[in-house]
């Protein structure tokens, strides 16, 4: 292996993600394995099997300091959980508004705990209002993190448990740190963007330049993520690439070490102003390692820089799971790809052509060919990432960053431009006719985005667990090919494999049902989706409309067909759909419906509630608003719990979104599947019931 350091970074990485998710006796044997094979391949006399001594090593050293790191700092921290504590906390720059009306949300840094020096940051959902930086004592009730897509997530950031505000607030001052000063000022320069510039459009600018989201409309950031380029909203290695081409001044490699400390200042100044996000510390770390290399008259090495990166992040062993570090480490793994194809692409044109410098034309033709393979590579390695933590994926990712990521440079720099010049009034006309001239650049780049997000193919709608099953067998499959040396046999095989793979799933999917509880806990709505068709049991509330939206866009938009309200006081707001169905209109007693393909429901209506019966091929789900008076209870395989349990069902089985719901010691834990995000079911009529993002609440 040429590359050493990178063979072990990135086998660190990805030995730390596995420890995440391994049992901790399972990452302590597999690391002994790997300590084991070390004198083995150094004892072999072949050097054929050396090469791959750095990643075993790598693996080893990963799942060793990830257990390690969890025996010195998680547990001694997790220990805490379940016990109320008087601490002194510091608000964080991440706090927003809380569900409770004058309370934040976001994360807390407990410096002292029981009289006791700290540094424990722990999420809270409901804490007295505050500005970031103020600190605070008062009393929480610690939990353990539940065990939620965002677990991992919050790990990452070095959150080992959730804090309960129970009582006791009293103000203890402020905290004037170094990252709060450039929150502030993070803040400040967001704001004289938005001076001249719509909203939207401010929005816009400040995420792509500052790492501000706040701002950002919701609207516009889901068209970027249809369109497959969300990544341009979030300050990333492409950012921090473009800016640093500035502080170069033209110049491609220049040895003035005077220059490169400034370079260096700079970059690591605007890597503080965004916050230190993963991606962005991942690229700053790469290009001061490249400012190193130049100061030593070396040149430098992504590959090994990226190994190295991989390392020094991975000090915080959990910092793999971010969803930032694998997109970030993986598009530039596609990437690295990409130019090493086109090297051996104008090696091979050479070569042929017997020269030692390629025609005009044809090097202008390779290099829009490398520009497009760039975003099919990247492309490529981020969709796995993307499969695996649910998110959307575009059917148009490559026609969109083709079309749209080449407006970033400019947008960057005038927005620079507009910022420099507001610094003093008698540059305000040039400040203004700059951020008028950055308004149309933005209003041209959004309209390309929408173009390519209205596009046909833009939301595609794939089985996560059976799309990563195929692309490991592509994987495999690659690999087999690339050992038997014929690479070239792979491209038809891959493309019968895909062809196999995309009729087998269609006819897999044909009639398959999904019915997913969607927005907030206790009051979730029911979204029920079959052959791109979807109905909804609504419950109100902005919220609900919000999450409900998303849910839809993010799974391919099916046609919205049917919405019934539950509710018992309905009011205007509501969502829109081909068919509405206010419950409260219809006449009490029972109303039988059909609803998208092969389904029919039951609506029972009074002046206690409401309650509606879904019969799916002989599998009956229920949902409820209110107490409904009936004879005698209804019988129902499945009851999607909201805030009660009513009396008329008598369910097998009861899916919640709610941690600790007041119905639980009625109805005993045996029958209460929770899940805290969007637990679903997914039948198959006639064939299975699958529960999905679900713990039984029995089991803990």
């Amino acid at each position: 292996m040429k590359r050493k350091l990178a063979g072990f970074g990135l086998a660190f990485s990805v030995a730390e993600l596995a420890a995440a998710y391994l049992p901790p006796l399972a990452s302590v044997l597999t690391a002994a394995v790997f300590l084991f094979l070390i004198p083995v391949f150094l004892a072999e006399r072949s050097s054929s099997r050396r090469p791959f001594l750095p990643v075993i090593a790598g693996v080893a050293a990963g799942l060793l300091w990830s257990e390690l790191f969890c025996w010195m700092v998680v547990r001694p921290a997790q220990a805490l959980a379940g016990k109320t504590v008087q601490c002194t906390a510091v608000i964080q720059t991440d706090c927003s508004s809380s569900w409770q009306q004058g309370s934040l949300r976001g994360t807390l840094l407990l410096t002292e705990v029981e009289g006791k020096k700290a540094s424990l940051r722990v999420s809270c959902t409901a804490f007295p209002y505050g500005e970031p930086g103020e600190k605070f004592t008062a009393q929480f009730l610690l939990h353990s993190l539940p065990a939620d897509r965002y677990r991992m997530s919050r790990y990452s950031d070095s959150i080992w448990l959730s804090a309960e505000y129970v009582e006791g607030w009293q103000p203890a001052g402020t905290v004037r740190s170094l990252r709060l000063r450039l929150y502030q000022l993070r803040r400040e320069l967001s704001q004289r963007l938005s001076l001249y510039l719509p909203r939207d459009l401010a929005g816009l600018e400040s995420a792509m330049l500052l790492g501000d989201s706040s701002r950002l409309d919701d609207a516009l950031s889901n068209t970027f993520r249809t369109a497959g380029i969300s990544h341009l909203l979030a300050v990333s290695g492409l950012h921090v690439a473009l800016l640093c081409g500035l502080l170069s001044f033209g110049c491609k490699r220049t040895f003035s070490r005077i220059l490169l400390v400034l370079q260096a200042v700079a970059l690591i100044f605007y890597m503080g102003l965004t916050g230190f996000p993963v991606s962005v510390l991942r690229a700053g770390i790469v290009f001061l390692i490249a400012l190193a290399g130049y100061a030593m008259l070396r040149p430098p090495d992504a590959l090994t820089s990226l190994g190295a990166a991989a390392v020094l992040i991975g000090l915080q062993p959990f910092a793999p799971c971010d969803i930032g570090f694998q997109l970030s480490f993986c598009g530039v793994l596609g990437v690295q790809a990409a130019g090493g194809l086109a090297r051996r692409e104008r090696q091979y044109f050479l070569r042929r052509l017997e020269t030692d410098e390629l025609p005009k034309i044809l090097s202008m033709l390779l290099g829009l060919l490398e520009t497009v393979q760039a975003a099919c590579f990247a492309s490529l390695a981020t969709f796995p990432v993307l499969l695996a933590h649910d998110m959307t994926t575009s059917g148009v990712a490559v026609l969109s960053n083709l079309l749209v990521v080449w407006m970033l440079g400019p947008a960057l720099r005038m927005g620079l431009l507009a910022l420099l010049f507001s610094a003093l009034p008698v540059f305000d006309p040039v400040y203004h006719g700059v951020s008028f001239a950055l308004g149309v650049w933005l209003k041209g780049m959004v309209s390309l985005a929408g173009f390519c997000a209205n596009l046909p193919a833009a939301r595609l709608c794939l089985p996560r667990k059976y799309t990563l099953f195929v692309l490991g067998l592509l994987a495999a499959l690659a690999l087999v090919f690339y050992c038997a040396g014929k690479m070239l046999h792979y491209i038809p095989a891959a493309a019968v494999c895909v062809t196999a793979a995309i009729l087998l799933g269609s006819w897999m999917q044909n009639d398959v049902i999904q019915i997913a509880m969607v927005g907030t806990a206790g009051n979730a709505c029911t979204v029920i989706t079959q052959n791109s068709r979807a109905a909804v049991l609504f419950r109100g509330g902005t919220p609900n409309r919000r999450a409900v939206s998303e849910y839809l866009a993010s799974h391919g938009a099916p046609v919205f067909e049917t919405l019934i309200d539950l509710r018992t006081d309905p009011k205007q707001e509501t969502l829109d759909a081909e068919t509405l169905i206010p419950m409260e209109e219809l006449p009490e007693g029972l109303t039988q419906i059909a609803l998208l393909d092969t389904m029919t429901v039951d609506l029972y209506h009074d002046d206690g509630g409401n309650l509606a019966i879904l019969d799916a091929g002989g599998y009956h789900v229920a949902a409820a608003a209110g107490e409904v008076s009936l004879s005698e209870p209804v019988s129902a395989d499945l009851f999607l719990a909201a805030g009660g349990y009513p009396q008329a069902v008598n369910a097998r089985a009861i899916l919640t979104n709610q941690e600790n719901p007041r119905w639980r010691k009625a109805v005993g834990d045996e029958r209460i599947y929770l899940g805290t995000d969007t637990p679903m079911v997914t039948l198959r009529p006639g064939r299975s019931v699958v529960f999905e993002e679900v713990r039984k609440i029995a089991v803990q």
